[in-house]
């Protein structure tokens, strides 16, 4: 299988764009956050890449926080990328598969129609290899034939002085644009699939404080309209569908295919923002956390479908963590988020769900209606906790 240059060019793109990401320290920029970003880029279609040049720096912008100017250049010494393969397996769609159980439900969904699926995965340092490889393993029991897997190592050089951004803002377009080049490789028509839930998609800041640094977009309606849009500026023309955008955590277990193979793989998922946070309350790594928004929506999630057996190294509802430490700054937002909720009558203002970022005008109504179902799922699970 020979991918386009097309294809190549935007991995390359991605790739170029996740270093600099992840080398260049936010402690370097005058607010300690807004970085000015230049990258130098060799691509092969120099016009198409230049007329999307600014479209580019939009989303990204967006995407990261940042002010980025990508400066594109010709290609001068091109060579053709081969996809080692003797025998080309029949896919009918390419969807991510992070390890987190939202990609595990539309993983189920996808396979219980019978369509053959190819799944990408990426991962640099840590353990998320680890808990990709233990769900795809579980999926391939279940479902064996219809699975392709495809894993993707990134992962630039360490720094030999000085730190870098941990925080992988532009994660989302590595792994879009890699799941858009395998997509590539069987049809301009396979389409890619993102499941995500819409709370998470939305990741409406929790309080003021928190539109910044604690405020990521990696799945964000108006991120993904961009991202829409720069593949078919360079004119790639696979699809890119969010299935799941209207639907809350637990409305997404409660609506899969097959509960049964859900609730037994759930225990091989992993959503935490920090696994390996054990290590420093003398845990084993690899449990959830248990107090970070992830884990907070994910125990909400699955305790709304009477699932909520996770393993974690704080019980939100009986630890209380920390209410006076660091950990319990996520567990105090969403109380305060909880209680103004209850406060308004479930209602919730067009406004705040703005704050994250622009949305599609025919879909704000159905995102509007979704967010305050996802804020009750979690007060739902919190309300032991609320004075």
């Amino acid at each position: 299988m020979n991918p386009s240059s097309l294809a190549v060019d935007l991995v390359n793109f991605a790739i170029a764009i996740y270093t600099a990401d992840l080398k260049i320290a936010r402690s370097l920029s005058e607010d300690r956050w807004t970085r000015d970003l230049v990258v130098h880029l060799p691509v092969v279609n120099l016009d198409a890449w230049t007329g999307s040049r600014e479209l580019a720096q939009e989303m990204l912008s967006f995407l990261t926080g940042d002010r980025w100017d990508i400066r594109f250049r010709q290609h001068e010494c091109y060579e053709k990328w081969y996809v080692a393969s003797s025998d080309a397996p029949t896919v009918d769609v390419v969807s991510l598969l992070s390890g987190g159980l939202d990609s595990l439900v539309g993983a189920i969904d996808l396979l219980e129609e019978g369509r053959n699926v190819a799944f990408i995965s990426h991962y640099g340092a840590g353990m998320t290899k680890s808990f990709q490889d233990d769900v795809l393993r579980a999926l391939e029991k279940e479902y064996g034939s219809l699975i392709t897997p495809y894993s993707f190592y990134v992962q630039p050089p360490k720094k030999r002085t000085g730190s870098g951004e941990p925080s992988m803002r532009s994660r989302s377009i590595l792994f879009l644009s890699l799941g858009t080049f395998v997509a590539s490789l069987f049809s301009e028509k396979i389409p890619l699939v993102v499941a995500e839930n819409g709370l998470i998609s939305l990741n409406v800041p929790l309080t003021s404080a928190r539109i910044g640094s604690l405020s990521t977009r990696t799945t964000h309606p108006h991120f993904i309209a961009l991202y829409r849009k720069l593949l078919d500026s360079i004119g790639l023309d696979n699809p890119v569908e969010l299935p799941y955008r209207f639907q809350t955590k637990g409305e997404m277990f409660e609506q899969v295919r097959n509960p049964e193979v859900l609730k037994r793989l759930v225990p091989v998922t992993m959503s935490c923002s920090h696994p390996e946070s054990g290590r420093y309350l003398g845990k084993k790594p690899g449990n959830h956390c248990g107090y970070c928004v992830p884990c907070i929506i994910r125990r909400a999630s699955l305790a709304a479908v009477g699932l909520d057996n996770d393993n974690c190294n704080i019980d939100i509802l009986t630890e209380a963590p920390a209410y006076d430490t660091d950990r319990g700054r996520d567990f105090r937002a969403f109380q305060m988020v909880i209680e103004r909720h209850k406060a308004s009558g479930s209602k919730v203002s067009l406004f705040d769900v703005l704050e994250s970022g622009p949305l599609p005008p025919d879909d704000i109504k159905e995102y509007v209606a979704m967010y305050s179902r996802g804020i009750d799922e979690v007060g739902q699970f919190l309300e032991p906790t609320l004075s």
